[in-house]
């Protein structure tokens, strides 16, 4: 789901970009932005002891923890 990121009344919220039109100052995350934060953000949740990671796309989620681990050394 394209999503459009805006600040309304000095917070930041999220919109589906389908329902809602384009505005200057929105940032846009198309389909596979969205999806890739969907699986950092349930590998993340997991770490925590939140049980997500059945929610994660597993072929990503092995890039980013190979990316990460390059990072760290």
């Amino acid at each position: 789901m394209a999503i459009r990121l805006r600040i309304i009344d000095g917070h930041r919220v999220a919109l589906c970009a389908a329902k809602t039109k384009p505005e200057l100052e929105d940032l846009y995350l198309d389909d596979s932005m969205h999806h890739a934060l969907s699986t950092k953000f349930a590998m993340d949740m997991d770490s925590e002891g939140l049980k997500t990671a059945d929610w994660a796309d597993p072929i990503i989620a092995k890039l980013m923890k190979e990316e990460e681990a390059k990072e760290g050394k």
